[in-house]
């Protein structure tokens, strides 16, 4: 069964006026705002829908006056894409995205069997600041990921059903690429073919905890620079 653990949302909701072709202005619900887009949740626009959406992201900043056009019908809402947004705008959504962004918590999936083992996992990662999710085994740690994705990955090598070596194939097969870092008491020949099939690190089960303090912050230096190369390289395709 899944854990009940969930990553924390880290898409601040934020009110937005919605000005449709015909009809009164409303008021709804935004997320997943990027510097070329936005989602709304609630609304049920069909695409290629154009609409007026008014917000600001703060008490202190300008309001965002932007025409934008229904790209996406969800069950939740409708995916905007903003139509020539003026540089100024861009550069100021940007800078206020990649605050959100790079402020939010490492997210971290612990693929353990081992209950008490699972739970001194993640709660020593929420100790340090972290989030963390707990999946009993490899089929439904992949069940999760096709719905959502953490920064990284703490795998057990030794798992009943799927192997970690297995979980870490589909991974590749799937292209999925998220760091993953092997904690186990695997043997040395299961060692250096977690490392041969791309796990990042590989500890010793039961971890030193000094050792695995590190470890947890290598990942989120990785998982920085990982979200820095994204807004770098949408940044690029904008421009």
């Amino acid at each position: 069964m899944i854990s009940s653990r969930r990553f924390p949302r880290v898409e601040a909701a934020f009110p937005v006026r919605v000005q449709e072709a015909s009809g009164p202005p409303w008021e709804g619900k935004a997320t997943d705002l990027s510097p070329f887009g936005v989602k709304v949740r609630g609304a049920s626009i069909a695409p290629p829908a154009i609409v007026q959406l008014e917000f600001s992201l703060s008490p202190t900043d300008p309001a965002f006056s932007v025409l934008a056009v229904a790209v996406r019908s969800d069950p939740d809402g409708t995916a905007f894409a903003f139509v020539n947004l003026a540089k100024p705008d861009f550069l100021r959504l940007r800078q206020r995205v990649e605050t959100l962004f790079l402020s939010r918590q490492l997210s971290l999936m612990v693929i353990e069997n081992d209950r008490d083992a699972a739970g001194m996992l993640a709660d020593y990662a929420e100790e340090l600041g972290y989030a963390a999710v707990i999946m009993p085994n490899a089929e439904e740690a992949l069940a999760y990921l096709a719905q959502d994705q953490p920064d990284a990955i703490l795998l057990n090598l030794s798992l009943p059903g799927m192997s970690g070596l297995q979980f870490l194939q589909t991974l590749t097969q799937q292209g999925l690429r998220l760091p993953v870092v092997a904690i186990s008491a695997a043997s040395e020949p299961e060692a250096i073919s977690s490392l041969k099939a791309g796990v990042l690190h590989f500890l010793r089960k039961p971890p030193d905890m000094e050792q695995l303090r590190l470890t947890l912050e290598m990942l989120e230096l990785t998982s920085t620079k990982a979200r820095l190369d994204t807004i770098e390289q949408a940044f690029r395709l904008a421009f």
